[in-house]
């Protein structure tokens, strides 16, 4: 579930915080909808990924998925150490990355939107986009409320908006790309208890 992850994330940064290994990193990129962050696109297959993001030994983490149901085969996370940041997320079905999630400042996008930008900045970048709702993914690490997604499947890009408590606003948390015109959920699929709705006005909970 996405709050588990999220409190696995802070033990990760946490514990390579003092060890700044030599590890290679990738050069500063874009992240292009529908298509590729820092040129690497979707369709990539894990080796390719890896010559992108060369791996951290016992820090990155690679997970596993052989029920073969709507979630990835596997999910690769790769840590960026660099920047003490969450990193970047490949998601796997049959061999082939056809999601990946942006968590940190190294990349944007070429229209200006970056990690830490406003909800209002991404509404005007996207204005086809929709409000979705992710219920039961509150916790402290994410401002303690639940996080909120502004969807664009058209382009193929979404965008994780969590609450900052010193501004009292959302900001982006993650940048998500997929293949243009199919249908997206964070971390490729939704794992009970939590759920997806669609906010179809702004009077509609919690959109603050």
């Amino acid at each position: 579930m996405k709050q588990n992850r999220l409190i696995r994330i802070v033990v990760l940064i946490s514990c390579t915080f003092l060890w700044r290994a030599n590890a290679q990193t990738p050069a500063s990129g874009i992240v292009s909808p529908g298509k590729s962050v820092a040129g690497l696109r979707l369709g990539s297959t894990f080796s390719e990924f890896q010559a992108t993001f060369p791996p951290h030994a016992n820090t990155d983490e690679d997970v596993q998925n052989s029920l073969r149901n709507r979630c990835p085969d596997r999910s690769y996370h790769w840590l960026d150490i660099d920047r003490n940041a969450t990193g970047v997320y490949a998601l796997f079905k049959d061999g082939k990355i056809y999601q990946m999630s942006v968590h940190t400042p190294r990349f944007a996008l070429s229209n200006g939107v970056h990690i830490d930008s406003t909800a209002d900045e991404v509404r005007r970048a996207y204005p086809k986009g929709q409000e979705h709702w992710l219920v039961g993914s509150g916790s402290a690490v994410v401002g303690g409320k639940d996080l909120i997604y502004w969807v664009d499947e058209a382009d193929g890009v979404a965008f994780e908006l969590y609450w900052n408590k010193k501004t009292a606003r959302r900001l982006v948390s993650g940048i998500d790309i997929f293949a243009a015109g199919t249908a997206y959920r964070p971390e490729g699929c939704i794992s009970p208890p939590q759920s997806w709705k669609e906010l179809k006005s702004p009077s509609q909970p919690p959109t603050k």
